[in-house]
């Protein structure tokens, strides 16, 4: 393991070596730098690309630093809304209810299921998006049919959402339900854009500012509170 210096802070690094022409880097959750470039890659270069790249990883471990866990015992936060979760344990059936300020959510052990728990979240963003459909519906029919759709919700890691035009299918990052409602408002709409057109084109992109004006705002806000979240 190799040392580096950057803004008066000692940072370890390692370096792998592979058959490819360009050098990469990341940081890892333990905040260790992995380099990864040619074996003819020399020692001197390595730590001149790091200390190019110096405000980059200073970037990136900071927001390491603010990162929360997904499931929190003592908050539950829906749709930007923290509520005080009551448990209920040893319960012959499961569920979770909303009740004013508190989410009830009933056991049968004290082992919370995070599984029920993402379930829960994706049947209210699913419940959610008929909603949105509800409102916006005389924005979209003139040019989105909106017949036949399937919607479905799943914790994903890398996208908010994602859509198969040829299978009229919908699908949402159920982490969603946890931020404010217009998150999910862009974020479908985005998807439903897809369903006329597919590609992000030039005309895609005017769509959707027709349909969310702040968009571009909105999924630069997005990206950046989500990213606080260890999923």
């Amino acid at each position: 393991m190799n040392k580096i210096r950057l803004d008066n802070k000692d940072f370890y690094y390692q370096v792998f070596y592979k058959k490819i022409k360009n050098m990469y880097l990341r940081v890892t959750d333990d905040k260790i730098l992995i380099i990864t470039c040619n074996r003819t890659v020399s020692k001197m270069r390595i730590e001149d690309f790091i200390l190019r790249s110096k405000n980059r990883i200073l970037k990136n471990i900071d927001n390491k630093q603010e990162r929360i866990p997904l499931y929190d015992e003592t908050t539950f936060l829906l749709f930007g809304k923290e509520y005080d979760p009551v448990y209920r344990y040893g319960m012959k059936k499961e569920s979770i209810t909303v009740i004013e300020n508190e989410i009830i959510i009933e056991m049968k052990s004290d082992i919370i299921d995070k599984k029920k728990i993402e379930r829960f979240y994706g049947d209210i963003l699913l419940n959610e998006i008929q909603s949105i459909l509800s409102q916006r519906k005389l924005d979209l029919i003139s040019f989105i049919d909106l017949n036949g759709l399937t919607f479905k919700t799943q914790l994903m890691k890398s996208r908010f959402g994602s859509c198969i035009p040829k299978k009229r299918i919908i699908k949402l990052n159920s982490i969603l339900a946890r931020f404010p409602k217009e998150f999910t408002e862009a974020i479908l709409i985005h998807e439903l854009v897809h369903l006329a057109i597919p590609n992000h084109q030039k005309d895609f992109y005017d769509k959707i500012n027709l349909l969310v004006p702040n968009y571009k705002k909105i999924r630069k806000e997005l990206n950046r509170i989500s990213r606080k979240y260890v999923i």
